[in-house]
């Protein structure tokens, strides 16, 4: 989608593919209201101005339907800028562009077409999501414990081992020297 970018008083104005529409719109409607203000009108309103001085007449009629014109754009404009029309019209190009490519990226079935226990389980599937990821991080805690326990374990067979290795030096010496 198309769309320029215009700079206004400091702030940043982006014109989208519907603001421009808009503005399309406000051009034809302005100029079939403006284009109906005919000089033949002017001219079967005002007969002797239009023989005597029919030059200043056309000038008058080219006066007024531009003023027309401007005074409502002029008006419209202003009415745009309170609304801010051209972001907020930007903004709602970027939602559908947005909703586009996701529907075409999207291998789901509308809900709509959707049985109400696929939709069931499609909004589940969230939620479970969440419980295996939560029961990952348990998970992981009670490896994290286990590997400490099962180092703490060794480290005190370790040292069993050696009061074990150290008592049975004891005794072994006892039995050869003889004091029991």
């Amino acid at each position: 989608m198309d769309s320029t970018e215009h700079s206004i008083a400091g702030g940043s104005i982006v014109e989208g593919v519907r603001y421009h529409k808009l503005l399309s719109v406000l051009d034809r409607s302005l100029a079939s209201v403006v284009d109906t203000f005919q000089l033949n009108d002017l001219r079967a309103i005002f007969p002797d101005l239009a023989l005597e001085i029919p030059q200043k007449l056309a000038d008058s009629h080219e006066q007024i339907s531009s003023y027309l014109r401007n005074s409502a754009n002029a008006d419209f404009q202003a009415i745009l800028m309170q609304y801010d029309m051209a972001n907020k019209l930007a903004d709602l190009d970027g939602l559908v562009k947005d909703a586009v490519e996701r529907k075409q990226t999207s291998s789901e079935l509308p809900a709509s077409s959707m049985t109400p226990d696929a939709i069931n389980r499609s909004r589940s599937v969230n939620i479970k999501r969440a419980e295996l990821a939560r029961l990952k991080g348990k998970l992981a805690q009670v490896q994290d414990e286990n590997a400490k326990s099962i180092e703490e374990l060794s480290n005190q067979r370790a040292i069993l081992a050696t009061e074990h290795n150290a008592i049975k030096g004891t005794m072994e010496l006892i039995s050869h020297v003889g004091v029991y």
